[in-house]
């Protein structure tokens, strides 16, 4: 089974939609997925301790680790449309929301 871990600021805008985050990634995990289902798993870094360029950060960090490859245009579309989803429901920039693929291992 897939898997994604989201990290966020505890203060930040995305705690309060998480409901609705997860449901859409799973919506998109599914629509881009041959295979059903995903481990969703949530970490709330308080304020202050999520840093970028050196600064306090309003990022989100959206990490999958998926049970079959995938190419780059698939990736593309996939990590693309949970970005769009941060965006729309948190009202962060699409900038503000890292997003990555950890390819299978050989034991999954």
């Amino acid at each position: 089974m897939s898997s994604v871990n989201c990290l966020l600021q505890a203060a930040g805008p995305a705690v309060a939609v998480r409901g609705d985050l997860e449901r859409g990634l799973v919506e998109i995990h599914d629509v881009h997925s041959p295979s059903p289902g995903l481990d969703v798993s949530w970490q709330l870094v308080p304020e202050g301790y999520l840093f970028t360029e050196g600064h306090p950060s309003t990022t989100s960090i959206v990490s999958f680790t998926l049970d079959h490859p995938t190419t780059l245009p698939e990736r593309e579309a996939f990590l693309g449309s949970v970005c769009e989803l941060f965006a729309a429901l948190t009202g962060c920039t699409v900038n503000e929301v890292l997003a990555a693929i950890t390819p299978p291992t050989e034991e999954s």
